[in-house]
C-alpha cells in the first residue's frame, strides 16, 4: 500500500499562486541545416509569456559552420508576434490575446551540407491572474521564495507520483479480482459442461438400450404370429 507522502515545506500565499499559474518549459534540441524546428505551446487568453533562445553549439564537417538560427513566432491565427533573423541568441514576450496555439519555429539562415545547430529555449507562460499577484509582491522572486517554490514543486511532484502509484494498485487489484472471477466462472462452465457430456452420453446408452429392446420384441412378435399362422 502506498501513502501519501508528507510535505514540510510551507509557501506563502503569493508563491504558491506564482507556482500554480507559472510553466517553465526548458528545451533543448538539434536544428538541422535546410531544416526547420517549431514548438508550440496552447495559451489561455490574457496568459503572459516570455521565451528566451540561444545557440548552445553546432556540429559541421566545416569548420566555418554559422553558428545562427533564426526565429519566428505566430499566434493561432498565424499573425507574426516575433520574427529574428542570423542571430546567436533572442528573446520574445507577449500576452495572448486569444485562446489557442501559439507557435514558434527556428532554422538556420544559410543552407550548409551536414551542419547542425544545437539550440537551448527556454520558455515561461503564467496566467494574467499569477502575473499580477507577482507584480504586487517583490517584483521578482527572491532566492529563498525560489527555493521554496522549488520544494513546493518537488513534493507535489512526490506526491502526484504516490497517486498514480495508489490507482495503479487499485487498477491492479481490480485487474486480480476480475481474473479470480473469470476463473471460477470459467470452472463452473467447465463442470457444467462435464455434467451435461455424462447426461448426453446416459441418455444415448438408454436410447440403445430402449431400441434394441423395441427391436427384440419386434422379432418375438413377429416369429409368434408366424407360428400361429403355421408358416413357421
Amino acid at each position: 500500500m502506498y501513502k501519501r507522502l508528507p510535505c514540510s515545506v510551507t509557501a506563502p500565499l503569493p508563491l504558491l499562486a506564482y507556482a500554480a499559474a507559472a510553466a517553465v518549459e526548458a528545451l533543448a534540441f538539434d536544428v538541422p541545416s535546410g531544416s526547420s524546428k517549431c514548438l508550440t505551446e496552447e495559451l489561455r487568453r490574457g496568459a503572459l509569456s516570455h521565451a528566451s533562445y540561444r545557440v548552445v553549439a553546432t556540429g559541421s564537417t566545416s569548420e566555418a559552420a554559422d553558428p545562427r538560427i533564426s526565429a519566428r513566432v505566430t499566434g493561432p491565427r498565424g499573425e507574426e508576434l516575433h520574427l529574428a533573423e542570423a542571430t546567436e541568441r533572442g528573446e520574445f514576450r507577449f500576452e495572448a490575446a486569444e485562446d489557442g496555439e501559439h507557435t514558434a519555429c527556428f532554422w538556420t539562415p544559410r543552407y550548409e551540407p551536414g551542419a547542425v545547430v544545437s539550440v537551448d529555449v527556454q520558455w515561461d507562460t503564467a496566467a494574467a491572474a499569477g502575473a499580477r499577484a507577482h507584480a504586487e509582491g517583490s517584483g521578482s522572486p527572491p532566492a529563498v521564495a525560489n527555493g521554496q517554490i522549488l520544494a513546493f514543486l518537488q513534493c507535489l511532484t512526490f506526491q502526484s507520483i504516490a497517486e498514480e502509484l495508489k490507482k495503479l494498485e487499485d487498477s491492479a487489484r481490480l485487474v486480480h479480482e476480475e481474473m479470480i472471477s473469470l476463473r471460477q466462472s470459467e470452472h463452473e462452465m467447465q463442470r457444467l459442461n462435464e455434467e451435461i457430456a455424462t447426461r448426453i452420453h446416459s441418455f444415448t446408452l438408454l436410447s440403445l438400450v430402449m431400441c434394441v429392446g423395441v427391436a427384440g420384441l419386434q422379432l418375438w412378435h413377429l416369429k409368434t404370429f408366424f407360428q400361429k399362422q403355421h408358416m413357421l
